[in-house]
């Protein structure tokens, strides 16, 4: 993009309030040419919009030396004196951009605001008067000109100009507009403010309740929310787009039952509601309410195929779908939420410069992805590697997040920033390599990737899945979980890594010592005891049916899974029952603190695999504990991952290419107590010997894989796919 087509492009989104994207094309102006002026000027205007008075007096101050008669310039930092409180600079300044503009009215109404603020009441509404004698209908001029009428004991004059300056109050729509802008900006409280001030003139106003209920949400008010929304309904009972935010509510206040007859009733009014399809089918998973599941997963990818909005990214994972069905959801998703704003600025590495990489995440805690990157930080080779961690979910401190901090150069707290912030900072930081290891899960950022955080920048570990967007150059996989025949899936390049592109951390040093019985669990010390500790999201009717069977071919047998909570237990005992199976066989195990559930491997007999959406971390940790885990060979890269796993341990044998092949190997295992604990022994043998928990081998392959990218982009090569080679 040239200059002046980006400066244009900034000033578009500038106007339309998208000040980040504005940043980030007025800053590339600026690094090709640092006296820009109408970027310099433009630029310190968005200082000024967030309150950031110095940065933009600096800008501005530059300006008035590179063009000193250009009066809007003068204008804009008599406001930001006022915001500094240097009113008799301020008075300066707005008198000298009259000077040279006398019908600037921006610089008139700072003037009048800033005599106010002195006390100088007859000089104020001087400058107003003539100002509004030119023919000025500036809002602040009109209540400054009351307020200095009023202080000389001119009530009558000053009651006119109030009531001019009510006239001049933008409209409801326009203030829900601003509104609308304030969420997108992440700036909720203004946004309640806005809308209050609508509906204390219009109590019903439908838009402003719809607006302060989403603003509502995101200050996790969420009664506060419902309530706006129940009032919005009653307005009009017909809104499709209010049912389903109310919806989405009841999803954050844990109330499965109500959030899914809100989205089926949005859905009837409006089929093609934007992401409320796959909303709907995403919940019916976590809460296992399975009526009408397979007409609604149609229903989906039908949505998908079509090009519609429908679903976000993430849960076609979990459904049966193709990678390039996951790429056209991701495509479409990223496009409408993540406005290009540019490549980062291109840079060469100084020689004997550490390889700088940045990785970005809201999971650098007690978290699965946290448990396995810990253990990769720390193996990267530091004398070649410079570690910057971007953290943007809170400050949930504990074990891990102290490990994790310790093992960065730098370990940067981003939750208050904004994606173009963040960007930024990493640019300034110089980082080479920008790792995402999030993708579109819970908290991501994926606007960071979209502001360019980095010249290079990776789709890693947290989304097994493309991120459908050329944003990223690349995508870490394996042979097994990314083969060459699902490329078209991916709008990455794909890296392979030569065993399984999983991570895994030893965590076996933090599992208690002391070794837990069945009693503890409330387990029967004679039954066979299948489990799978996978969030009920990845649990499909299909899978839980070859389960049921499991349990009815198994006599004593039982099925140990996580507690989902009252809804989804209550709904998997009845999908048990009506299967034949009692559903006193299903055993619940409680949440438990740290890595204490790490025991419930240790005495539990076969792990069972979901199909579409595999254990991930959770397999690792159960092959690290010992325990055999079962799985199913996936369609996609999220239904892959335990395969790959397994291969990397050298265990294939426990790979089954289809339901029919799981359930066989499963029944054997159940039924031959020989073959489990020769299968038990050459797990524990290969846990020690094969590569998958060999991390610091893991890391020499990955920084491997970094300088290849790294170095196509210092030779102005394009990205490509990159298969890593062993490294010895």
């Amino acid at each position: 993009m040239h200059g002046e087509d980006s400066l244009n492009r900034a000033a578009a989104l500038h106007e339309a309030g998208q000040l980040d994207e504005a940043q980030y094309l007025y800053d590339a102006v600026l690094a090709k040419n640092a006296d820009h002026v109408d970027a310099l000027h433009l630029r310190a205007l968005v200082d000024l919009a967030r309150g950031r008075f110095v940065e933009a007096d600096a800008r501005l101050m530059r300006v008035a030396l590179l063009a000193p008669d250009f009066a809007p310039c003068h204008a804009n930092r008599s406001a930001v004196l006022i915001g500094l409180a240097k009113y008799e600079d301020a008075v300066v300044c707005a008198r000298r951009a009259l000077d040279l503009d006398p019908v600037l009215f921006s610089a008139a109404a700072n003037l009048v605001v800033a005599l106010n603020r002195l006390g100088r009441s007859a000089e104020a509404v001087a400058a107003a008067d003539q100002a509004l004698a030119a023919g000025a209908t500036d809002i602040k001029i009109y209540t400054g000109h009351a307020e200095a009428l009023e202080k000389l004991g001119r009530a009558d004059e000053a009651a006119v100009s109030r009531a001019c300056a009510k006239a001049l109050e933008p409209s409801a729509e326009e203030l829900i507009a601003r509104a609308d802008v304030l969420i997108a900006d992440k700036k909720p409280l203004q946004a309640v403010a806005v809308c209050d001030r609508v509906l204390s003139e219009t109590p019903n106003a439908f838009h402003a309740l719809f607006a302060r209920a989403r603003a509502l949400q995101n200050l996790g008010r969420r009664e506060d929310a419902i309530a706006d929304c129940d009032r919005a309904l009653a307005v009009d009972s017909e809104s499709a787009k209010a049912l389903a935010l109310r919806g989405l509510i009841f999803v954050d206040a844990k109330q499965p039952e109500r959030a899914l007859a809100d989205f089926e009733g949005a859905l009837e009014l409006d089929p093609d509601l934007d992401l409320i399809a796959g909303e709907s089918v995403f919940l019916s998973l976590k809460s296992c309410e399975w009526y009408g599941f397979e007409q609604k997963v149609a229903v989906l990818l039908a949505a998908v195929e079509a090009g519609k909005y429908a679903t976000q990214p993430f849960v076609l994972s979990s459904l049966d779908s193709t990678p390039v069905q996951q790429k056209r959801a991701a495509a479409l998703y990223f496009a409408k939420n993540n406005p290009r704003m540019g490549e980062a600025v291109a840079r060469t590495r100084a020689f004997g410069e550490k390889l700088r990489i940045g990785y970005f995440s809201a999971d650098l805690h007690e978290h699965p992805v946290g448990h396995l990157i810990v253990g990769l930080l720390e193996a990267h080779d530091r004398s070649q590697i410079e570690i910057i961690a971007f953290s943007f979910g809170g400050n949930a401190d504990g074990p891990t997040r102290r490990r994790i901090a310790a093992a960065c150069d730098q370990f940067i707290d981003a939750l208050g920033m904004s994606d173009g912030e963040i960007a930024r900072l990493a640019r300034e930081k110089g980082v080479h390599i920008a790792v995402d290891l999030m993708g579109y899960t819970a908290l991501s950022r994926p606007g960071i990737f979209a502001a360019g955080a980095a010249p290079v920048q990776v789709n890693y570990l947290g989304y097994p899945a493309t991120m459908g967007t050329e944003r990223y150059h690349y995508i870490i996989g394996d042979r097994v979980v990314t083969p060459p025949a699902h490329y078209e899936g991916f709008a990455e390049c794909v890296v392979t890594m030569p065993h399984a592109y999983l991570v895994t951390n030893d965590i076996k040093r933090h599992v208690p010592a002391r070794l837990s019985t069945r009693a503890e669990f409330g387990i029967p010390d004679a039954a066979f005891v299948f489990c799978c500790f996978n969030a009920t999201f990845k649990i499909t009717p299909d899978a839980f049916d070859t389960w049921m069977r499991l349990l009815g071919a198994v006599e004593g047998s039982i099925l140990w899974l996580s507690d989902p909570g009252p809804t989804a237990k209550r709904n998997l005992r009845f999908e048990a029952k009506e299967r034949g199976v009692d559903p006193d066989r299903l055993v619940f195990a409680p949440r438990t603190p740290g890595l204490e559930y790490l025991a419930r491997f240790k005495v539990a007999d076969l792990f069972l695999d979901t199909f579409h959406y595999n254990a991930h971390a959770t397999a690792s940790e159960a092959l690290m504990m010992g325990l055999p885990v079962v799985t199913r060979l996936g369609e996609a890269f999220a239904g892959r991952v335990a395969t790959s796993l397994l291969k990397a341990m050298g265990l294939p044998e426990l790979v089954a290419a289809d339901t029919a092949g799981y359930e066989q190997i499963a029944l054997r295992l159940a039924r031959e107590p020989q073959a489990l604990s020769a299968l038990r022994e050459k797990l524990a043998l290969h846990a020690a010997t094969y590569p998958l928990f060999d991390t610091v081998r893991y890391a020499r392959n990955l920084e491997a894989a970094y300088r290849e990218m790294w170095s196509r982009r210092e030779r102005g090569l394009a990205p490509d796919h990159i298969v890593v080679v062993e490294q010895a």
